[in-house]
């Protein structure tokens, strides 16, 4: 299954580096959410990924965005790369590949994610996806046009 823009996005539950969990609900009609699933801590390409995110994270927090990185590594790899880049946002921890699967953001050739964002509106839609790494400004022109105020 594939999570396309404008559908409903899947609810989950995700634990964070730091032992709390993440619960998509939770965010419905307060913030929107952007999932960045990518394949492996500690690479140049996730490292280069996840900077542009952290280089641009007040212009998504001031329109009430809040980032999240999600892979299947364990806790201590993904505070390992938190500290590493200076992350001001949480990774979470993917077990499995339990909620790829749900977003269909899993390689078909390998057991890894794909490198997917995806944007979940206040009102639980789907506002944005694309594979690979989008620059951040497209990410926040698709936040800022967005009509996702209801849930």
């Amino acid at each position: 299954m594939v999570v396309k823009q404008g559908s409903d996005a899947p609810d989950f539950t995700l634990k964070g580096t730091v032992g709390d969990s993440f619960t998509l609900s939770d965010t419905l009609g307060k913030k929107r959410t952007l999932l960045v699933f990518y394949p492996v801590d500690q690479t140049p390409g996730c490292r280069n990924q996840l900077s542009a995110i952290k280089d641009s994270i007040d212009y998504f927090r001031a329109l009430d965005t809040e980032p999240f990185g999600v892979n299947e590594a364990n806790a201590e790899s993904h505070q390992r790369f938190i500290d590493e880049l200076e992350l001001p946002f949480d990774l979470l921890v993917d077990e499995d590949f339990k909620v790829a699967e749900l977003y269909g953001c899993l390689r078909d050739t390998q057991r890894m994610n794909a490198r997917t964002v995806i944007i979940v509106g206040k009102n639980g839609k789907v506002i944005y996806r694309e594979a690979g790494s989008p620059d951040p400004a497209l990410l926040l022109e698709a936040i800022s046009t967005a009509d996702d105020a209801s849930a």
